[in-house]
């Protein structure tokens, strides 16, 4: 759907405004969405269009809506103020201010990192559980259909499989988790964070969201595991698997 498009039924919104919200730019940032922010009576709130849901292994758009809506109450990310998942369209209110640089990640910053991605594994919510062999297997059905060569990232596919299979078994501590906290996905300023795009959250073993993290900010396993009591090994093990789904994830969006 265009962004214009999009504006044509403002009125029908679940948050009532008195004018036709006008399109005041495009955010850059997003890898898949597309986010705009908007300004409507002196209001300024953000509209994302979705990309269609089977370019995204993965993703429910209503299970990510729940989530969503649940850590905006806990104070984790902008508040929820108008969806529509046949439209493909999402309303979140607008945070000044932008996620900081990854030339400065400083102790202090990391702190806040963690403690974010902590508190959104105490959530309190009911959804189901990833399964990343499956979610594996689901990539490489939509990559299989489109070059069915066999490549570099194929030939690490049984191997990768093996571990994600001995990762599950060996992990315990399990929560609400993110799974994607890359620095397009936070906003805000470094003394208040928020999360953006829960797409891709689900219950999971929280290793991953601190493996993801470490790898998006550049953070070292030691000073990681200083803050979270983290097996060493699973952090590696939880890294590599996260990086063969980013690999499958580049793949299937070119």
């Amino acid at each position: 759907m265009k962004p214009e498009a999009a504006l044509n039924n403002w009125q029908a919104w679940s948050c009532p405004l008195r004018s036709r919200p006008v399109i005041v730019t495009e955010l850059a940032g997003g890898r898949t969405n597309r986010s705009y922010l908007l300004e409507a009576g002196g209001a300024r709130l953000v509209m994302r269009l979705n990309t269609p849901g089977d370019a995204l292994p993965g993703v429910d758009r209503a299970r990510e809506i729940r989530i969503w809506q649940a850590a905006s109450q806990a104070g984790l990310a902008p508040a929820v103020l108008h969806s529509d998942e046949q439209a493909g369209m999402l309303v979140t209110e607008y945070i000044e201010g932008t996620a900081p640089d990854l030339s400065d990640v400083n102790s202090a910053l990391i702190d806040r990192l963690v403690d974010l991605l902590s508190s959104v594994h105490a959530l309190d919510i009911e959804v189901t559980a990833i399964d990343y062999a499956a979610h594996i297997e689901e990539f490489w059905r939509i990559i299989e259909t489109r070059q069915p060569q066999r490549n570099e990232i194929w030939q690490q596919r049984a191997a990768v499989q093996a571990l994600v299979t001995e990762f599950t078994a060996a992990t315990s501590e399990v929560g609400l988790c993110h799974h994607d906290p890359t620095r397009s996905n936070f906003v805000g300023r470094n003394n208040q964070l928020y999360l953006l795009d829960w797409e891709y959250a689900a219950h999971g073993p929280v290793v991953m969201d601190f493996a993801a993290l470490s790898i998006e900010w550049g953070i070292d396993d030691a000073e990681m595991i200083r803050r979270v009591a983290l097996d060493p090994a699973l952090l590696d093990t939880a890294k590599t698997i996260y990086q063969y789904i980013c690999q499958l994830w580049t793949a299937v969006r070119n």
